[in-house]
Formats: C-alpha cells, sequence, structure tokens
C-alpha cells in the first residue's frame, strides 16, 4: 500500500470563487463545501491549498445547485494529483528539450520536491496528455516549419520503464520540438510503432528525415512507413554509449572522493564543542559545509562528468586553505 508523505506544518491558502453572484439570476453565492482541500506540491514549495464550492442563495434558481468554483485553483494542480502545473512543465522539458532519462529527471526534480522515479513516469503521461488536448491538426501544427525548412524530421524515442510496465513512446518533430503522437506500449514490435507513425505519414507532410537509436524495431516500423526517408541515428543515443566507459571511471573517481571526506562529521562534532571558545570554529564549519556541497555534485550524460568537477573544485578548495594557513591569521 502507498505511504502517505509528511510535510509538517504548511501555509493554508483557500480559494473561494472568481464569480460573487449567479450568472442566471443574479443572486449572491454563498459557500456551500470545500470541492477539494489537499498539500500541493510547486518548485517553490508545499502550501495546504482548498478550492471552495459556493452555490446560489436563490432556492428558486433554476441553477441553485451548481457548484461554483475557483478557476485559479483549478489552474494550480493536475486533478488526482499533489503536483503543481509548474512540475508537470519541468518534468516535460527536462524530457523532450534536455533529452534527460527518466532517473535523471527525478534525481534533478526530487531535489525540490518529494516525488518518486515512478511518479516521474506518471507526470509524463500528464504532461503529454495536456499537450494533446491542445494541439491543432498536424498541417494546421506544423505549418510554419514546414514552410520555413521544407518539411519535418520526425523522432521517434521510447522512455525505458521499470520491469514489467508500460514504455512510453514518444513521435517527435526535431525542428519545431513539437509532439506529435504518444502512446503507452506494453510491446515495442515494428507492427505497433508502425501505428504510432501512420499519422504522421497519413497527414501529408513531406518528411525529410528520421532520427532514433535504431534499435531493430524502429528500423523496421520506419522502412515499412517511410520507405524513401533518410534515417539516422540519433547523435545523443550514440555519444551516451560512447561516453558509458568514461562515465564509470568518472563515477568511481566521486566514489573515492566522498570516501576521502567520510571523517568530516567527527570534525564537525569536535569543532562545534568548542565553537563558543575557538574563533577559527566559523571557518572550519564553513569549510566543512563548502566540502559536504562540492561532493553532492551530479553529472549528465555524455560528457558532463561531476567526479571531474568535485577534484577541481576541491583543489580550488585546497589553495584557499593553505592561503589562510600561510597568512595565520588577520592583524584584527
Amino acid at each position: 500500500m502507498k505511504s502517505a508523505r509528511h510535510f509538517g506544518s504548511l501555509p493554508h491558502v483557500r480559494y473561494r470563487p472568481e464569480l460573487t453572484n449567479c450568472p442566471h439570476c443574479g443572486a449572491e453565492l454563498v459557500y456551500s463545501h470545500p470541492v477539494w482541500a489537499k498539500p500541493i506540491q510547486s518548485l517553490d514549495g508545499v502550501v495546504h491549498v482548498s478550492n471552495l464550492g459556493f452555490r446560489c442563495a436563490n432556492a428558486a434558481c433554476a441553477y441553485a445547485r451548481t457548484v461554483y468554483r475557483s478557476a485559479q485553483a483549478e489552474a494550480r494542480q493536475v486533478k488526482g494529483s499533489g503536483y503543481g502545473l509548474d512540475v508537470v512543465v519541468r518534468i516535460g522539458h527536462l524530457r523532450f528539450e534536455q533529452h534527460r532519462t527518466r532517473e535523471e529527471i527525478w534525481r534533478q526534480v526530487g531535489e525540490r520536491v518529494q516525488i518518486s522515479e515512478r511518479h516521474v513516469q506518471n507526470l509524463l503521461e500528464v504532461y503529454l496528455a495536456l499537450l494533446r488536448a491542445s494541439q491543432r491538426p498536424l498541417g494546421e501544427l506544423l505549418a510554419e516549419t514546414v514552410e520555413k525548412h521544407g518539411g519535418i524530421i520526425v523522432a521517434l524515442d521510447g522512455l525505458q520503464p521499470e520491469q514489467g510496465n508500460e514504455q512510453l513512446w514518444v513521435v517527435r518533430e526535431v525542428l519545431s520540438g513539437k509532439v506529435l503522437a504518444a502512446a503507452n506500449l506494453q510491446q515495442a514490435s515494428a507492427v505497433v510503432l508502425e501505428g504510432l507513425l501512420r499519422p504522421v505519414q497519413e497527414s501529408g507532410l513531406a518528411v525529410l528525415g528520421v532520427i532514433s537509436d535504431a534499435q531493430e524495431s524502429i528500423r523496421l516500423a520506419v522502412a515499412a512507413v517511410f520507405p524513401d526517408v533518410p534515417h539516422q541515428t540519433c547523435q545523443y543515443h550514440a555519444l551516451r554509449e560512447a561516453a558509458e566507459p568514461l562515465w564509470e571511471a568518472d563515477r568511481h573517481l566521486l566514489v573515492e572522493a566522498k570516501k576521502e571526506l567520510r571523517g568530516l562529521r567527527e570534525v564537525e562534532e569536535r569543532v562545534r564543542s568548542r565553537e563558543a571558545t575557538d574563533p577559527a570554529s566559523g571557518v572550519v564549519l564553513d569549510t566543512v559545509l563548502a566540502l559536504r556541497q562540492t561532493v553532492r555534485e551530479r553529472g549528465v550524460l555524455p560528457f558532463d562528468f561531476a567526479g571531474l568537477r568535485v577534484l577541481q573544485s576541491l583543489g580550488a578548495l585546497q589553495d584557499t586553505l593553505d592561503r589562510c594557513l600561510e597568512k595565520r591569521g588577520t592583524s584584527g
């Protein structure tokens, strides 16, 4: 059973409808009941939000039972979810603009909100559902791109799921970044992927090329739907795979750096015990904090190596401390 999140004491915000009078008879709207009330996590923090329902005070009004709610409150969250729309948009941006994996998104977003890796997948689906609900026909949606470039470039990619779960597949237009199709697929066979690409073919838009990670089922699907269109391996996927050995070596380097700093807690405890009598204690505690923050660095494939950055930062800290020790304090 899913465990409840605990946020402690939260600021409470209550919303009432933007309307103050019944739009049908003009009578005053009066409080009826809370439509919903829940903690909402946004990138700026957690707030307990209540959306208060109001009804027409005129019992004779034909719409006296209609419940009016705040549009502003509804815009703060996704129905059935405890996350704000800014979290959903951030996850979508990291996935489709920065091409982050689900784990990378989870680690980055998890620094600001409580979220599981599995729920990142759920909110990605919410993001795509919102996009689909707001989209126009493909021809109209991509008219400007076709006019400017003479056609579109299609990218097909699947987000790796947990074992036994459905995989989220997305068809995206590369030049504009627009999402053209998306589906949760239990099996990503060539025949199933063909069905995902067919609406793009049937739109009649000129397809200049297709980009993917070139797994066999994708190659077969693209060959069946776009037989005369160039199909290129995604450079990002190729670079990620090429950088994998270096990434592992860099990760090991970061682990070793963290091991060297295991004694920080003991140093901190000793310094805090004499903090009031030693004026240098503040400097030492600031240094301990700087060291801890430094080794919390995280890298991103293919070429953002956190281990190397950490070693450079530790070297800069060491130089600073060496200069302080050479000065042996200040004249003050």
